[in-house]
């Protein structure tokens, strides 16, 4: 403007009239000439200065659910705030100033809001801060019985004192004592004497078939996590560079814990508090030079748990658990630890088609913290803390090279060792805190050690054309220091040979092909066997291992995979993409345990721009899996004397047998009755459509709808049966069984259908001023039978006998979301 100006100005030496003539005429021509100054210093502004903007808003949320909201803070119905900000700004584009800065924060009307800051000169310093909270929903529709919730101490209502824990006995031997069992938590009656009453019960006589239904009640179960983080990088020189970093990340709330009382055979889901705090340090020291690289670091976490001890009171038969325990299961929160790590990376380049990279690591992991006081003292507790302590080290070095122009070559080595230092102690402890003698517990300290080779070579051998060879030979070495190893093989090795190709047949066509077959195998399996009888004390903590099961981890497996890709584009705006994984894994030389695992996975892609501003997109994906495993049921642990019961008897086939108390069949380890096999498949689709449009209505409106499907469906098949007692206590010819054959049944499918559909627009007002609406539709409907049994079955949350139910149910729902929010930018 003042350019313009000086340009159309006139000599000061004509009149007066003549002047203003020519100004009034000069006035005439720069007016649009100024306007358009205007616009293009504007938009010089837009492009050099950065831009800050402000968004405030209301959303609302139709429905409720926890599922839908489980991350994204959108749990409730109701209300809720639209804010965020982005502040920025620095030197100008045109000035010696480097500095730049920023403010941001978004989400500020939910539970998932989260602020960042930065200052910093380019090349000189960066300083960088980070809050933001996640809230997880699990779930608003959790029921427990229990007083307590969210503390550490979890106790029966005030209900369950008419019958104090001594008077909660387990007896099926009459009928009055099978209704006031206190094993089953189906029984009515508090007493058999209750029982021999019948009727209604009074308060004085129900039976935890009453108690619990009663005493049914909401808690909502989650956590709350609040994360702040700093860093800062300097440029010491142009070489060198420093940079730190500080992170502290706390949660509380609570998370659905299961436990056992007295073994696995009953148990509860409760609500365990969680209120923990992790710290995160980073250090680096970086230097690159001309021809090679190296970076010093540092990286320490530690994890505080303010959750020790917790116990929560037994509602089943009061002799189950230790006498000095109270009735009570004693739980620990997970222990304080603390890890270090020192690393060094780099790399040298030889020549400039050679090139050496290195990293290295040494980690120090420790666990001092006390273990739980208050114990029963007929166990036996060695030790005060565990004292653990684990060292890990790692090694990798990978070496490129193309020797030629079409050729390009690589090794890669890495080692990998974990060394559990930690002490071997000797437990003497009863699992699940049961009464009665307790059982040796020996600690195994693991220890890992990983070598692997790969070497690589790819060749350009036609114009577009490339093919890659690959071959990996890896050996991991797993050992215990205590007097036992868990491993029943020590080494696994496995070689793996790959092949990829990939072919551009034209411009715009392009594909890749590639197939992977791995074989590993171990070193002399340690089969298993059952326990001798009589088993001699102390008794082990926990059965044997099938005769015939292979730990799946160490098996021996064979490993098939193919990967290919097909991109086209069709047009100058029509592009597809398209392609076909497949995996599997086969464990031949395992008779018991995991046989095989395969997925597939079918994937189509489209695009297509049908103007400058206006697009589409497409996707198709299909999802494959299945799992086979097979099993023998033992009856055997290590408590049983006696193994004379007649065997299976092919004439007769799978129908049951007679054995006394004690005793079991000769051939309860072989029995083909006692086998089974499970085959659980997956099978996932997801379709979706996309458009988005710009610049409608003169470049003031931009919309974009998405719209997403998918179905999903798990059927569960088992096949053969177990052995069942069918309490007959007389054997004669018309009931010659006391244990009958139940043929296993499937399980019903798992099933899941999503709907998702999203609307969002921005309107440009002005310059400065915009509004932003955004529409969500989402519909989920799935069926779950391990949510489900409780709500489908007429004994509510005691439908299982043994494990009171929590009132989670499969999730469904149908909700919208609807925001409108004002943009303005400066």
């Amino acid at each position: 403007m003042e350019n313009t100006m000086k340009h159309t100005s006139t000599p000061l030496t004509l009149r007066a009239s003549a002047l203003a003539v020519r100004g009034a005429l000069a006035l005439l021509v720069v007016m649009p000439l100024a306007h358009a100054a205007d616009e293009e210093n504007d938009e010089v502004k837009r492009l050099t200065t950065p831009a800050s903007s402000i968004e405030i808003g209301v959303g609302n949320v139709n429905h409720a659910s926890d599922k839908f909201g489980e991350y994204n803070g959108l749990d409730k119905k109701g209300s809720y705030a639209v804010g965020g900000f982005l502040l920025q700004g620095g030197g100008a584009y045109d000035s010696d100033s480097a500095l730049r800065w920023y403010l941001k924060g978004a989400n500020l009307g939910l539970d998932t809001r989260s602020l960042d800051a930065e200052i910093g000169v380019q090349g000189l310093f960066r300083v960088n801060y980070n809050y933001d909270e996640l809230s997880r929903v699990y779930s608003t529709q959790f029921q427990t019985f229990y007083d307590g919730a969210g503390t550490t101490t979890l106790s029966l209502p005030a209900s369950f004192a008419a019958t104090p824990a001594a008077s909660r006995v387990s007896s099926t031997t009459t009928a009055n004592g099978a209704l006031s069992n206190w094993q089953n938590m189906q029984s009515p009656y508090a007493t058999a004497a209750c029982a021999a009453v019948g009727g209604v019960p009074t308060a004085a006589c129900r039976g935890p078939g009453y108690l619990i239904a009663a005493a049914m009640h909401h808690f909502d179960v989650g956590t709350e996590r609040k994360k702040h983080a700093g860093s800062v990088t300097v440029e010491l020189t142009p070489q060198w560079q420093f940079s730190a970093s500080a992170q502290r990340e706390s949660k509380e709330g609570t998370k659905v814990t299961g436990l056992a009382f007295g073994g696995p055979a009953r148990g509860v889901t409760v609500p365990e508090l969680i209120d923990s705090t992790t710290d995160q340090f980073k250090a680096a020291l970086a230097y690159v030079g001309e021809q090679g690289n190296i970076t010093f670091g540092y990286y320490g976490s530690l994890y505080k748990n303010a959750v020790n001890k917790w116990t929560v009171e037994s509602p089943f038969n009061g002799a189950l658990l230790n006498p000095e325990l109270n009735n009570r299961a004693v739980m620990s929160g997970a222990p304080d630890n603390e890890m270090h790590r020192l690393s060094v990376s780099g790399g040298y380049n030889f020549t400039h088609t050679t090139r050496l990279t290195m990293a290295a690591n040494y980690q120090r992991m420790t666990q001092n913290e006390a273990l739980v006081d208050g114990l029963p003292t007929t166990w036996v507790i060695p030790t005060t803390s565990a004292h653990g302590k684990v060292i890990n080290t790692s090694l990798n070095a990978t070496l490129t090279s193309r020797p030629i122009r079409d050729l390009a070559l690589s090794a890669v080595v890495k080692y990998e060792n974990r060394d559990d230092q930690s002490p071997v102690y000797r437990f003497m402890t009863a699992g699940g805190d049961a009464a009665g003698a307790p059982s040796l517990f020996v600690t195994e300290p693991l220890n890992r050690r990983m070598e692997q080779v790969s070497l690589d070579a790819d060749y350009a051998f036609a114009r577009r054309q490339s093919i890659r060879f690959g071959v990996d030979t890896q050996e991991i070495r797993r050992t215990a220091d205590g007097e036992e190893t868990p491993f029943k093989a020590e080494t696994n090795r496995e070689n793996t040979l790959r092949i990829d190709y990939r072919n551009n047949l034209s411009e715009l066509i392009t594909g890749r092909l590639g197939y992977s077959h791995a074989k590993r195998t171990q070193s002399e399996y340690e089969t298993s066997e059952l326990l001798p009888v009589p088993t001699v004390a102390p008794l082990p903590a926990a059965d044997p291992l099938l005769p015939g099961l292979v730990q799946f981890y160490l098996a021996d497996r064979t490993r098939d995979q193919l990967r290919s890709s097909v991109n086209i584009q069709a047009t100058e705006r029509l592009s597809l993409q398209t392609g076909v994984d497949y995996n599997r894994d086969q464990y031949k030389n395992s008779l018991y345990g995991l046989k095989q695992m395969e997925s597939q996975v079918f994937k189509l892609d489209a695009a297509f721009a049908a103007t400058d501003r206006l697009g589409y997109d497409a996707f198709y994906t299909f999802e494959h899996k299945k799992s086979e495993m097979g099993s023998l049921s033992i009856g055997r642990g290590y408590s049983t004397t006696i193994l004379d019961a007649p065997a299976y008897n092919p004439a007769t086939g799978c129908t049951g047998y007679w054995a006394d108390s004690g005793h079991l069949p000769s051939d309860e380890g072989t029995d083909p009755c006692r086998k089974w096999s499970q085959t659980q498949t997956d099978r996932i689709h997801t379709v979706g459509w996309g458009v988005k449009a710009t610049q409608l209505m003169g470049g003031k409106l931009d919309v974009g709808a998405d719209l997403a499907l998918s179905y999903s469906r798990t059927p569960i098949e088992v096949t053969g049966g177990y052995y069942v007692s069918n309490g007959n206590t007389v054997k004669t010819a018309a009931r010659p069984y006391n244990n009958v054959w139940v043929a296993a049944q499937s399980f019903p499918d798992v099933t899941s259908k999503m709907v998702d559909i999203r609307v969002h627009g921005l309107y440009r007002i002005n310059n400065v001023s915009s509004l932003r609406a955004n529409y969500q539709f989402r519909r989920l409907q799935s069926s779950d039978w391990q949510y489900d049994a409780y709500a489908n079955a007429a004994q509510g949350v005691t439908a299982l006998q043994v494990y009171p139910g929590n009132a989670i149910v499969s999730p469904n729902y149908a909700l919208q979301v609807v925001s409108l929010s004002y943009v303005h930018s400066f």
